[in-house]
Order: C-alpha cells, then structure tokens, then sequence
C-alpha cells in the first residue's frame, strides 16, 4: 500500500469512529398494533409448544431465505471459514442495516438456527409480518429500565447458552445506503459483559451483470471474531470493541469493489437534507 493509500484509509477509519449515530428513521411503517415490552415480556419463550413451532418455522425458512436472497439480490457470502473457530459457541454478529430484508442475508450468512435478532419495537406492530418476526425468533429492545434489566438479562443467557445474539450498531435502517454509518454501544457493551466475540458482517452493493437486473446484487462479507481486551476496565472495552469493528468493517468496505456514491437514496429518503449532516 503507497503512501497515499495508506493515509485515505487512515483518515477513512478515523471518520468512521468519529461518526455520530444517526437517530432518524427514513422507512415508516404501518404499525397499527400496539405491544407491551415492560418487565414481563418473555424475551425468551419457555412453553414448549411455542419453542417447537418457532424450531419448526426455522428449518422451514432457512432454505427459503437462501433461495430468495439468491433470487432478489443475487446474494454472495464471502469468508465463511472465519466461523469455523467458533462452531457451536456463542457470540454476537453486527452488521450495516442497509436493506429491509438484511436480516434473512444475515440468517442465510451465519448458518445456524440457534440466532437471534434483536429488533425495534415496531418491528412487532406489524400486521402478519409480526408472527414470522417473533416466529424466527427475535426480540424487541425495550424502552424502560425495568424492561431493559430483563433484556440484559436474557442476552446474557443467550450468549452463555452459546447462541448468536445480532444487533444493527447503527441503529436505523436506510435502504440502499453504501458504507457504514455511527454505532451505539449496546453490541459492544454485552461483549464486554459476557466476554464473547463479535463478529462484524458488511453487506455491500455491485452493479449487477445481468442487464435484466435493475438493482444492485449483493454481497455479505463476514470478517474474523473480534475478542474484548480483558486488560482494560468495561467502559474501555466497549470503546475498543468498537473501535476495531469500525475500522475493520471500514476497510473491508474499501477494500471492496462496490458502490459508493449514496446521493440517489440520500435524496429518496432524506429528500434535500444536505449529505454532510447524514455522513
């Protein structure tokens, strides 16, 4: 790498750590059923009949996603052999929240059926829609200190259970968006807590070949585990988690032949908000 390549991708890294999350949400959805996350939600189901059905849906969906994410983004899955160390252990994925259906890119991805998506209320208010989310087996965040004490303690049992735990670090869907924008703490803060491993996924987008295809295909890279640094005090870790995960996803992201020119879905779903203010 010359000189020069090496101070864009310094300074690359440097804008993406220092990235303030984005807090609005440019997808609206019809949310017409109200749920109560409060202190007695079970974030983790325990009849048996239930976990059953949500067991059956998944080995009934898994093929079913593939085949779509195939077939809707022409889906390529780089770096699976990153997993191999971590085959039947638990750890938490974090990914750029860039399409409606990333999760079942996600899903198709990671490979296995003991994952959980952690999901925005609203996610649950969504007429039919809502069955197949909780049925998949997500969770909502909460929005009280009761009901998140719970959460906490649900992911903490999750991950000790050796299961996947997921979370969007930025927090708000943008369809479309090229690169990856500010992460919140949470992802990185339950790493810490339960000294498990993040690993960090970026979907990226490509022209596609094929002249029939009018939207960019797609592609999820999945980049090697990143491990707490148990030398450094809680607060510490969670700083350095996420700083590596951003600076290893940013590079990933320029390393990568893809899109990047964001002006078209900044226009749709910002409409003339200036790009500095959303970069």
């Amino acid at each position: 790498m010359d000189k020069e390549s090496l101070k864009a991708r310094i300074q690359n890294r440097k804008a993406a750590v220092e990235k303030a999350p984005d807090e609005e949400h440019v997808v609206k959805m019809w949310t017409p059923i109200n749920i109560k996350v409060d202190e007695n939600y079970k974030f983790i189901p325990t009849n048996k009949f239930a976990i059953a059905m949500s067991n059956g849906l998944k080995s009934f969906a898994m093929p079913v996603l593939k085949g779509l994410d195939k077939v809707v983004f022409d889906l390529e899955v780089l770096g699976k052999e990153n997993l191999e160390p971590l085959k039947d252990k638990g750890y938490i994925t974090v990914c750029n929240h860039v399409n409606i259906l990333d999760c079942s890119m996600i899903a198709t991805a990671i490979g296995r059926k003991d994952m959980t998506f952690t999901a925005i209320k609203e996610n649950f208010e969504i007429p039919f829609v809502r069955l197949f989310v909780k049925g998949l087996g997500a969770i909502p965040i909460p929005r009280t200190v009761k009901a998140m004490q719970k959460f906490n303690a649900a992911v903490a049992e999750l991950l000790q259970n050796n299961h996947i735990v997921h979370f969007y670090p930025e927090g708000v869907l943008f369809p479309y968006y090229n690169g990856i924008r500010g992460f919140h703490r949470g992802a990185f803060s339950y790493s810490s807590r339960s000294n498990v491993p993040i690993v960090p996924l970026l979907i990226t987008y490509h022209e596609p070949k094929s002249k029939l295809r009018k939207k960019p295909v797609a592609k999820i890279h999945i980049m090697p585990p990143v491990y707490p640094n148990t030398e450094l005090d809680h607060r510490g870790q969670i700083n350095d988690l996420r700083v590596r995960v951003t600076e290893m996803m940013q590079d990933k992201f320029d390393d990568t032949d893809c899109l990047r020119d964001n002006t078209a879905v900044i226009e749709k779903y910002k409409g003339q908000m200036p790009i500095e203010k959303i970069d």
